[in-house]
């Protein structure tokens, strides 16, 4: 059984627990003479699932469940279409065996269990392209589908203490199997992809969250929230051979993500332009060049050029090469943060209702193909050189070097740092007393996505997969994606 793939998108079907049929009607994409297209998709999936819940609770202390599922979806290859799972856990309430001093809850738990990650609907049959009046073939299909097995283990603990704090803290290990991804075959193949059940992601967690009540007076209450998370994931196996995705170099260059037994998910590689003259010196010395130091400088970009071309066309950065003479690809970037935390503040004060939440990202690098682009067309704000002295002014040869036609560098590798007022809402209730005919009334206004504090040079640092594609590989990706909305609404509620 065959589909056929049109204009480069297939539409994304999420499978239910129930049979249910998806069509999409002809429609027209852009009133452009030039880009008006006509696609329509059909497709139907099957998916059934059995399970059972067991739990125990013994005197409000000891807390356990079970479960047991069993699962069938019609995504899989024909030879694994059923696949079963399961979960356990456990909790144990200390302050319901001990009296602790200042703490009326303390609780530990546990927790071990397996579930499955179904493919797209298409992902088992043979796909095409059609351009320019001309068929060719895009992904081949796979009758040995299984879904992807995720294995998580989770241990947290909870305390409710002082009258005034909760704190919840959870790690958790996940070793996703078999992970599901269309990996690049090769040409002889005569297609250009394949899904799979590529290897194994493992993924280390850590959350935490602290509630706070630190005035709850008659007439004017505040409470606080905080919520942080740190999350690192590795490739821990890999089925298929190495390969790279992200990036929009010419025709076989590598990506900026490196899909590598032992790879850190995140990371991007790259060339690296040359910062200081030990550096230079080590090149040197690497390739076995007899040149003087000191016929080198560093810019007022900070890169190394030879000395005296500074503010002329012969200005060029010096990009690291390995013993060959050959550009040499290394981690150049790191997408992960540090850390995200959230910080929500609610305030009360008779019939007023102030609600505050704040998102902060540390850290994590961005690459911005946006920029690069712009470097390309010659666009980009960092080529104004107005205003700066002779020396330090750049020639468009320059920009074109660091722009290196679309090759991956570290020039375009950003610190994604961000803090928003991702939210700000201000409610007004009156009550009964008020009105005769109105049991209620509540007026209010809310922004989200309010104000944005960064260094990052793109309209907006909180960026996600490559090109709006969901490609779960590539993060950090500025690719022309279109800022996050600001919004402002208000609301008008009454109750009779």
């Amino acid at each position: 059984m065959s589909y056929l793939y049109e204009n480069n998108k297939w539409e994304n079907f999420n499978a239910g627990s129930s049979d249910y049929l998806i069509r999409d009607l002809p429609t027209l994409s852009g009133m452009d003479q030039d880009k008006s297209y006509v696609g329509s998709s059909q497709g139907q999936i099957i998916a059934e699932n059995i399970f059972g819940i067991v739990d125990v609770d013994y005197k409000a202390k000891y807390i356990g469940s079970f479960l047991y599922r069993y699962d069938g979806a019609s995504q899989f290859g024909e030879n694994e279409r059923w696949n079963p799972y399961f979960r356990v856990s456990g909790a144990w309430r200390i302050t319901e065996d001990f009296d602790i001093p200042g703490i009326s809850e303390l609780k530990i738990r546990a927790a071990y269990g397996t579930a499955g990650i179904r493919p797209p609907w298409y992902a088992q049959y043979e796909t095409y392209n059609i351009g320019g009046g001309q068929v060719s073939k895009n992904t081949l299909g796979n009758k040995d589908l299984k879904p992807s097995l995720v294995k998580e283990t989770e241990v947290g603990l909870n305390v409710e203490f002082l009258e005034k704090f909760d704190f919840e803290f959870v790690y958790s290990k996940t070793d996703a199997e078999d992970q599901l991804y269309p990996v690049p075959l090769p040409a002889s193949t005569g297609y250009l992809t394949q899904w799979q059940n590529m290897g194994t992601l493992s993924s280390d967690v850590f959350e935490a969250t602290l509630g706070a009540y630190l005035i709850t007076g008659q007439d004017f209450t505040w409470t606080m929230a905080l919520n942080y998370d740190r999350v690192r994931q590795e490739v821990t196996k890999l089925n298929v051979a190495p390969f790279t995705t992200g990036g929009r170099g010419n025709s076989g260059d590598p990506g900026a993500f490196f899909i590598e037994e032992g790879a850190i998910f995140g990371h991007l590689y790259g060339e690296q332009w040359i910062t200081s003259l030990d550096q230079m010196q080590k090149q040197l010395d690497r390739l076995e060049s007899t040149e003087s130091i000191d016929n080198y400088t560093v810019n007022s970009d900070g890169y190394v050029i030879v000395a005296g071309t500074e503010g002329t066309i012969y200005e060029t950065p010096m990009t690291e090469l390995d013993a060959n003479g050959n550009p040499l690809l290394q981690e150049i970037g790191d997408g992960n943060p540090d850390f995200r935390l959230g910080i929500s503040n609610t305030f009360t004060f008779k019939g007023f209702t102030f609600y505050a939440l704040l998102d902060w990202k540390q850290g994590g690098d961005i690459y911005s193909m946006t920029n690069q682009w712009n470097y390309r067309d010659n666009l980009s704000a960092d080529m104004d050189v107005a205003g700066l002295p002779e020396v330090q002014k750049k020639t468009v040869n320059y920009y074109q070097t660091l722009y290196h036609v679309n090759a991956i560098n570290s020039h375009f590798v950003y610190d994604g740092t961000y803090l928003k007022i991702r939210e700000l809402s201000l409610y007004y209730s009156l009550n009964k007393e008020f009105f005769n005919f109105f049991k209620y009334l509540r007026v209010g206004v809310v922004g989200r996505n309010v104000f944005t504090f960064t260094n990052y040079i793109g309209f907006d640092p909180e960026i996600g997969s490559s090109e709006g594609n969901g490609n779960s590989t590539v993060m950090a990706w500025d690719d022309f994606q279109y800022p996050n909305f600001r919004s402002f609404s208000a609301s008008l509620e009454l109750k009779f």
